[in-house]
């Protein structure tokens, strides 16, 4: 099984992770990895799991400003988690030395050379920042009218009726009792990056009952999962449900039910994959009159999120473009060899605690 997520997204609130909670179960161990671009965090994880899953189930953690980019690994046999600990997602540890430890790759940097270029990465470091925080600003702004359409959603649903159809899809999906421990985990399967809203679709190939929702507002599919996901868990199904970025992570988006191969995906957020699956029309459930009265606002919002969106994802992308220059001078300065010598240590560290 692939499983691939973002290790989180920025919300008008800022960087918003939930990735601190994998990091606190029970009998995990994490290496933190601390050092600025460039300095081959990215690169040594992927050794790690390329390493790794020929011999046990990996997950990874992709970067939303750069989704070619690994944030963190985990090995589920292995109980080893290793992230990206820097800004704007920082980790520190909480029991150190014992459950986490820290790699620091500004060791093996050569400070000499990063200091003659000391002007022109401080230049290039303020404007990636500059860029972000306009990002931020464009984010906030879809996530409001997002949040105005879902508001609209919520006060035009025919309850009674969702009510009735969300008894029948139950016992339609869910058998009586699962084999997991009802566990609800929350992953960033969809973030707005540089190609706009994106999907890291890989993580369904294993996933043979898709429901693809069509809900142009929101609130339904929200309550849907939201009901289906404290049903299962409670069944003893554990469920992995993924939160809305532009909801400010207060709405759900998609639900997967590994054990049973189900998954209720957000079908506008994963318009371009082609897997086949069965289409879950929600709008049914929403007064029409009522949403008739309010097609104006609804209308310019959607045109307002487009717009919007569009101009957030230019913003990230061009944040990008800055960040690879900063990459640029770091790569310069490194000794790559020692790294791979780190990275051969963690992986015989690893290897030593299974045996």
């Amino acid at each position: 099984m692939s499983e691939v997520y973002f290790l989180g997204a920025t919300t008008s609130n800022g960087f918003s992770t939930q990735f601190g909670k994998v990091i606190e179960e029970s009998g995990m161990y994490t290496y933190i990895l601390k050092g600025g671009a460039g300095t081959g965090k990215s690169s040594l994880m992927k050794k790690v799991a390329n390493h790794f899953e020929k011999t046990q189930h990996v997950e990874r953690y992709y970067c939303s400003s750069d989704p070619n980019s690994l944030d963190a690994v985990v090995l589920n046999s292995s109980k080893v988690v290793i992230v990206d600990g820097t800004s704007p997602h920082v980790f520190d540890p909480l029991v150190p030395g014992v459950a986490q430890k820290i790699i620091n790759l500004g060791d093996y940097w050569n400070e000499e050379m990063l200091k003659a270029n000391g002007e022109a990465i401080t230049q290039v470091t303020a404007a990636n920042k500059s860029m972000l925080a306009r990002a931020k600003r464009f984010t906030a702004a879809v996530s409001n009218i997002y949040s105005d359409t879902y508001q609209i959603g919520s006060d035009c649903i025919l309850s009674d009726k969702l009510d009735s159809f969300i008894e029948r899809f139950k016992k339609k999906i869910l058998g009586k009792k699962g084999n997991g421990s009802g566990v609800k985990k929350y992953r960033q399967l969809t973030a707005l990056t540089e190609y706009g809203i994106y999907t890291l679709a890989e993580t369904l190939d294993d996933y043979f009952d898709i429901y693809y929702i069509s809900d142009d507002y929101f609130a339904v599919s929200d309550y849907l999962i939201s009901v289906l996901s404290d049903e299962a868990a409670a069944r003893g199904y554990d469920v992995i449900v993924c939160p809305g970025q532009m909801f400010n992570n207060t709405a759900y988006e998609h639900m997967l039910i590994p054990e049973l191969g189900i998954a209720l995906v957000n079908g506008s957020a994963i318009k371009e994959y082609s897997l086949t699956g069965k289409q879950l029309n929600l709008t049914r459930f929403y007064d029409k009159k009522l949403i008739a009265q309010r097609k104006t606002r609804l209308k310019m919002n959607k045109a307002a999120c487009k717009d919007l969106t569009d101009e957030a994802a230019s913003t990230i992308k061009a944040a990008k473009e800055i960040h690879d220059e900063i990459e640029s001078y770091y790569i310069a300065s490194m000794d790559f060899d020692k790294i791979n010598a780190v990275t051969e240590s963690i992986i015989g560290e690893i290897e030593s605690k299974e045996s």
